[in-house]
């Protein structure tokens, strides 16, 4: 009797334990889930999105206002009020997808340094839109392009 005592006891163990080996292969199937899941959202070649300081986002900035305002009819240049959205996506170089708030400054056009333009005050001259701007640049070709620009 005392046998088949010890054998349920060593059954009743042997079932814990299983139910530990599942459980902890459940966990470990749920915490790969996580990190595939994080990992996708960083793939090579997806756009994420990039601090309003970025160097190359500055300076795709700088080229898609100068594009702005070469076509825009306006006598007034107009500069960026505030980033509202910025990714970079790597391709065949950079990509750069912007959304910016833009403003009518009191600077005529061509201006020289948009930074020093004040932004016009009074209301029946105060212009601001949103714009959506893609550049795409190569750096090491010295290559730069707008691929996109749409305001609203």
């Amino acid at each position: 009797m005392a046998a088949a005592g010890g054998r349920a006891a060593e059954c009743a163990a042997m079932a814990g334990a299983g139910l530990s080996v599942a459980l902890l292969a459940a966990a470990l199937m749920f915490a790969g889930a996580v990190l595939a899941g994080e990992r996708r959202s960083s793939l090579v070649g997806g756009p994420v999105d990039i601090p309003d300081n970025d160097e190359g986002l500055r300076r795709a900035l700088q080229f898609a206002m100068a594009e702005y305002n070469k076509a825009s009819n306006d006598m007034y240049s107009s500069r960026v009020v505030r980033i509202i959205s910025a990714q970079r996506q790597i391709v065949a170089g950079m990509k750069y997808i912007m959304k910016v708030e833009i403003g009518r400054t009191t600077c005529p056009k061509p201006a020289t340094n948009l930074q020093s333009c004040a932004f016009h005050d009074a209301p029946q001259m105060a212009k601001h839109t949103v714009c959506n701007f893609v550049v795409y640049t190569v750096p090491w070709l010295n290559e730069i392009k707008l691929l996109d620009s749409s305001c609203q």
